[in-house]
């Protein structure tokens, strides 16, 4: 058993149990070392050790008496007088590694700020333990500064705070509001700031409980103070989510911290998502309408038209311009398949096996069917309706002129941006969806939910003025995230998302691991045989210059430890692996 904290006293010697900064399975157990002595370890303490002539850094994570029955090489050097980590995190670590399906050390070095490590004058801080049976999730309107507030105030002090949002910018302004409400020890933590800058705030959220932190998904593993107490803002956004290997989530891992240190959580965002209703949040929510007023437009009350704007949204632009207030017109981003819709009766067209919307021809890409004639009129010739910035910059200056419309980049009274344009958007007297068919139809299983949330964020950005509203521009008007956009409330939809995810045994009802792999001919062959006894195997499906698998089931823990072997393999034999666990896109 690894005691926490011993120095080397001269009539004694101890060893420590370190990993090394190898991006390998094989090093997960660690190596073990002697301590000299006069050196002074803890679990979380980062070293400089020899592994096969090189000299790398490692991690101790564990501290036991010196085995005599063999010679060790010594501990060379620790880097730092401050633990990166201790028990509770450590165990978080080890969850992590395991259930993302990475090395060990690539997920302790995500502990660790980029400058060397100080202590600062005050003692280190364990775990207090907290009231962790309530995990309240307030329904909240961007910058979210009363709600963010109001959950800092209930988390308590004696522990650093730590308040997690999608994007740096969001970040920078979100502490900035806080600081005139809590004066002293709010922080700032993002990856655009510096080294020095991030280290610093690593060191006060480690060591002061006093501290407020503020940062994005990066400081979801840092340690904290008194184990930390914890704010999530927006666990819906993708950005959440590493899009690099280990592919974590920041809810996830606090989620694990909660669960392995009894650090209490608060959750915050404009619809809850499936996966923190699974948890078992608590709706904070404010009687009446969760988001502003939308009007769902159903384009086959026009007659067909090449436009991409109807002409109900044209007027409606047009009168926000002359009454001096701004447009806010939302393209789908990168993810969101455009949607097509028949030439001759307007309606959209989707694939008759899977309900996907439809590409103009060939193949559905989700389920392979192939694409017939409309299903309504068996019409054969398909319209976009969805476009690029630009084509939609162009058509609306052909009616609204050049200069009143433009891009985040060329800001105009009207401006035509996707969901990061969203972020430090002013009040608007009009938001226009172009699209919401291309976004509820996309070929991921997260489309719908995805869209209302994201709709919801535009709609809580129009404001000032009783006629004020979000446009949404689709056909399907009965579609159930329509719906719920008009009438303002998520519950419906949540209820009918969580039978349809249930019956597919889709996340959070069920487990998903993507895995892609180029350059080796024997891949198929070592998943299947790594993950075929308890799981689904999907695939392959080939992409341009890799192969793709889905590895499905309810419980994949025996296919995740399985798959450690297998990848381990594929990778020295020169093979390019990518795990995706929890999958955003199929």
């Amino acid at each position: 058993m690894g005691r926490s904290l011993i120095s080397a006293p001269d009539e004694a010697e101890v060893a420590c149990q370190v990993v090394p900064e190898i991006p390998s399975f094989s090093v997960d157990d660690g190596f073990t070392y002697s301590v000299p002595r006069g050196m002074s370890v803890s679990v979380g303490s980062r070293v400089r050790v020899r592994v096969s002539g090189r000299r790398l850094t490692g991690y101790v994570t564990a501290v036991l008496p010196r085995p005599t029955n063999r010679r060790l090489l010594p501990v060379d050097k620790v880097s730092g007088n401050a633990s990166v980590f201790d028990e509770g995190l450590l165990a978080v670590c080890r969850w992590a590694a395991v259930h993302y399906v990475a090395p060990l050390a690539t997920v302790l070095a995500r502990t660790s700020p980029p400058n060397v490590p100080r202590r600062s004058s005050q003692p280190e801080r364990g775990p207090t333990p907290g009231p962790t049976g309530r995990l309240p999730y307030r329904v909240s309107r961007a910058p979210h500064v009363e709600a963010v507030e109001a959950s800092l105030g209930e988390l308590g002090e004696g522990r650093s705070r730590i308040v997690i949002v999608p994007s740096s910018e969001e970040a920078i302004v979100l502490a900035e509001q806080l600081r005139g409400k809590f004066p002293n020890g709010v922080e700032v933590a993002t990856s655009a700031m510096s080294d020095a800058t991030v280290t610093r705030a690593w060191g006060a959220a480690a060591h002061d409980p006093d501290t407020i932190l503020v940062g994005t998904r990066e400081v979801a593993l840092w340690r904290a103070a008194g184990g930390g107490a914890w704010v999530i803002v927006e666990d819906g956004r993708r950005v959440m989510k590493s899009p690099s290997t280990p592919t974590m989530h920041a809810r996830d891992l606090v989620m694990a911290r909660r669960r392995h240190v009894r650090t209490p959580v608060a959750m915050i965002g404009p619809v809850p998502t499936l996966e923190a209703l699974a948890y078992g949040v608590e709706i904070v929510a404010d009687p009446g309408r969760s988001w502003g007023p939308v009007e769902v437009f159903d384009r086959t009350r026009e007659p067909p038209s090449p436009h991409f704007v109807t002409e109900h949204a044209r007027r409606a632009i047009l009168a926000v311009l002359r009454s001096g207030r701004r447009v806010f017109v939302l393209v789908g981003v990168r993810g969101y398949a455009p949607a097509f819709r028949c030439v001759a009766c307007g309606s959209l067209r989707r694939c008759s096996a899977c309900g996907t919307a439809a590409a103009d021809k060939g193949a559905c890409r989700r389920c392979g069917n192939e694409l017939g004639r409309c299903a309504g009129c068996r019409g054969i010739r398909f319209a976009p309706l969805g476009a690029g910035i630009g084509a939609i910059v162009d058509e609306i200056a052909g009616f609204a002129g050049h200069a009143a419309v433009g891009t985040a980049e060329d800001p105009a009274a009207i401006l035509v941006g996707t969901e990061r344009d969203l972020i430090g958007l002013a009040s608007v007297g009009l938001g226009l969806v172009v699209d919401a068919d291309g976004m509820v139809g996309a070929p991921h299983f997260r489309a719908a939910e995805d869209t209302l949330r994201l709709i919801a964020r535009l709609a809580n950005r129009v404001g000032g003025r009783h006629d004020a509203r979000t446009i949404v521009q689709t056909s399907d008007p009965d579609h159930l995230v329509l719906s719920s956009l008009r009438e303002g409330r998520f519950s419906a939809f949540v209820r009918a998302e969580q039978a349809a995810r249930r019956a597919a045994r889709f996340p959070p009802y069920g487990e998903l691991i993507a895995i892609e792999v180029a350059n080796s001919p024997e891949a198929d062959q070592r998943i299947r045989a790594a993950c075929e006894p308890t799981a689904t195997v999907r695939g392959p499906a080939h992409m341009r210059d890799r192969e793709r698998w889905l590895v499905h089931g309810n419980d994949l823990a025996e296919a995740r430890l399985a798959l450690r072997g297998a990848v381990d393999a594929l990778r020295a034999s020169g093979a390019r692996v990518r795990i995706d666990a929890d999958p955003i896109d199929l």
